[in-house]
């Protein structure tokens, strides 16, 4: 598809790494039970439940004030990863508007491009955290503004998840990745503000793992994929690593990010289908181990 802006990467990279926003994730709870075949002993009575939810992250966290230096790193820093840096430059200069509070100087409104030359997004911030996001296409629909994204969606999916964990609804979550924004305001649960996010709504409310889940080899109640926003700035995944140790168990390391584990006769096994690159033919390249190894 032809790009809307001259030297620029097509709508679908520009959609990929801004619109695929978590606005609505429904937290799904899985029914699992041995498999038998009629010669085999009756199936058990009890099978046990899991949380399935995934792209749980939230948008970007921005706690700008008017004046501050640099205001535009991060914007250029997020276009970057679909764009070359020359190019995110002169769009974010040319292209986002911030908008402050008059009196506390706080940012509280961007407005952007999104994936044509007619759309434009509009981010609104409360407290540096990004919490709704809509788009308007001022030639097709003007005044229209189509939510993309609430912040209170997913903080509503989390405690949802929570609940059915502490009640023993589900016995633990997976989690298919895409759980923070990037490594670039910091890798671990002790300075990055995506990760103490959900270090604070869901890792530090899930319960130890009972008895059962130990005799398995299970050392936590939340397990995950790692996605490619866990690897953006983060090549050494240290985020996921400080979050979530005992995944290391299981062999994952910054060359291996795929695994699985076993509970009562059934296998979970995570992939990595690869970081996003906007300069590869298949635009996801899997590489921590390759594609054939992993279907191996």
């Amino acid at each position: 598809m032809q790009s809307s802006w001259p030297n620029e990467p097509s709508r679908r990279l520009v959609l990929g790494a801004l619109a695929a926003l978590p606005a609505f994730s429904v937290p799904l709870v899985a029914d699992a039970q041995t498999q038998t075949t009629p010669a085999q002993a009756p199936l058990p009575a009890a099978g046990f439940s899991f949380a399935a939810v995934g792209d749980t992250r939230p948008m970007m966290y921005l706690p700008l004030k008017e004046g501050q230096p640099d205001l535009s790193k991060f914007f250029v820093e997020m276009f970057g990863l679909v764009m070359p840096e020359k190019v995110a430059e002169a769009v974010v200069a040319k292209d986002v508007k911030m908008i402050f509070d008059p009196v506390t100087k706080d940012l509280i409104k961007v407005v952007m491009p999104f994936t044509s030359k007619t759309e434009v997004m509009t981010l609104t911030v409360d407290k540096g955290w990004v919490t709704e996001a809509s788009v308007e296409d001022v030639k097709l629909l003007p005044g229209v503004h189509r939510t993309m994204f609430r912040l209170q969606g997913g903080e509503w999916v989390t405690r949802e998840i929570v609940k059915d964990v502490q009640s023993g609804r589900a016995k633990f979550v997976v989690n298919s990745g895409d759980a923070v924004w990037w490594g670039n305001q910091g890798l671990t649960v002790s300075d990055s503000p995506y990760w103490k996010r959900v270090n604070e709504t869901m890792l530090k409310k899930l319960p130890a793992p009972d008895d059962e889940m130990r005799a398995a080899g299970l050392d936590g109640r939340f397990f995950m994929s790692v996605g490619n926003h866990e690897v953006w700035a983060d090549p050494k995944i240290e985020g996921v690593l400080s979050a979530v140790p005992y995944l290391k168990k299981f062999g994952v390391t910054p060359e291996n990010l795929i695994y699985k584990f076993d509970f009562k006769g059934t296998r979970f096994i995570y992939l990595w289908s690869g970081k996003y690159d906007y300069r590869s033919p298949s635009l996801w390249d899997a590489d921590r181990p390759k594609y054939a190894e992993q279907m191996t």
